[in-house]
């Protein structure tokens, strides 16, 4: 279920139509359609829908629950392709986290080509009819702006991708005011994913000069605002750090990243999330990867560019904002299952063989993974 970004990743891909700021949601006034479906997930409130009908210059707007948990399976996304294929929009918008804009990239490929097959890799051009619009409710995921769609392989209980540079959405909504209210711990975490896709995507084994800028920024702007969350909400610093999880994810999308996906995708199978297994094994892999002088070379001007002394500041601050928030019962789970995990071949062939995880700077193998998966156990 993967197609290879191949060349394509040496360069910037056409990105989509950015709206942030206050009220940034008023801005698809400007862009017509006759029939809307809304996309989201049980959070969304009726102000919000309210706001989104308002916002919208079309006949009908049509308000669709997501039918999936989690990540999305084929047999999970069908109702709602059902409902959306009886609606016929010609404007699709997802409001939610990675889980139902991932879904919802799904949904929009199977009602506009309906013997799509997710596991043949030859469908790079997908023209599309209909605009897709993704509205994040989280920080950190980096889905609105990825080429991927990150589906779950019940049989294999393995995280697993469906890729086309055509899945990214047209038009991308920052919206603040989704964000204040939304739980600090979970704020937290994702903005570590943000960390990660950053600081991964800068060592990848991709280069690529452009892209590196946005991880500096991204990186800049999460060290000078992340406070805002634990400290005190304002929506205008919480738009910066929307930006910079754009900006972040942007970079993952290009230049693939290492192994702390490649081991964070496997936990899922162990209930945890993906931002909290990320939280855990990113410091570690950090630590395993600057061993290397040439990687720790890099990893200095990462740090030096992103506003820091040096390298050792920048891990010294990705530490410290982990230990910002609550990750026992998370760290729990994997210590539980650490003597079960070691032992399990499978698991760490899973994680080699995890496309997310290709672009790590020191080759990897088992035992480089197991060494990092003990430090970050204990």
């Amino acid at each position: 279920m993967w197609e290879p970004q191949g060349i394509y990743s040496k360069f910037l891909l056409k990105q989509p139509t950015i709206l942030f700021g206050e009220n940034a949601i008023m801005g698809l006034k400007t862009y017509a359609s006759s029939k809307v479906v809304v996309i989201h997930g049980s959070s969304l409130s009726e102000d919000y829908k309210q706001k989104v009908s308002s916002a919208m210059s079309s006949f009908e707007v049509n308000f669709v629950k997501k039918t999936w948990e989690g990540e999305p399976t084929l047999e999970t996304l069908n109702p709602t392709i059902k409902k959306v294929e009886e609606f016929r929009p010609d404007l699709i918008i997802a409001i939610g986290g990675g889980s139902v804009i991932d879904g919802a990239k799904m949904v929009r490929t199977y009602y506009e080509f309906p013997f799509f097959d997710v596991n043949e890799t030859s469908f790079s051009m997908l023209n599309w009819k209909t605009t897709l619009v993704a509205v994040p409710t989280t920080i950190g995921s980096g889905a609105e702006i990825s080429s991927a769609s990150v589906m779950y392989n019940d049989a294999e209980k393995t995280k697993e991708f469906v890729v086309s540079h055509q899945f990214i959405p047209e038009i991308i909504v920052l919206e603040a005011s989704l964000i204040i209210d939304a739980p600090k711990k979970i704020l937290l975490s994702s903005m570590v994913d943000a960390l990660s896709h950053a600081i991964e995507g800068y060592m990848s084994t991709i280069d690529n000069l452009l892209v590196d800028s946005y991880a500096e920024k991204a990186i800049q702007i999460i060290s000078q605002y992340h406070e805002v969350i634990s400290k005190g909400v304002d929506e205008q610093n919480i738009n910066k750090l929307q930006l910079a999880s754009l900006f972040a994810g942007l970079v993952q999308n290009h230049c693939i990243v290492g192994a702390t996906h490649a081991l964070a995708h496997q936990m899922s199978a162990y209930g945890l999330s993906h931002s909290s297994a990320i939280a855990i094994f990113l410091p570690s892999v950090i630590k395993k990867n600057i061993k290397n002088p040439i990687v720790n070379s890099r990893f200095e001007q990462l740090a030096k560019h992103s506003g820091f002394a040096k390298g050792e500041d920048l891990l010294g601050f990705v530490e410290e904002f982990i230990t910002g928030f609550d990750l026992t019962k998370e760290l729990n789970v994997v210590r539980s299952n650490k003597e079960q995990i070691l032992a399990d071949d499978v698991f760490f062939q899973q994680a080699l063989n995890d496309k997310g995880g290709q672009g790590n700077p020191i080759p990897m193998d088992k035992e480089f993974l197991m060494d990092i998966f003990n430090e970050a156990s204990l």
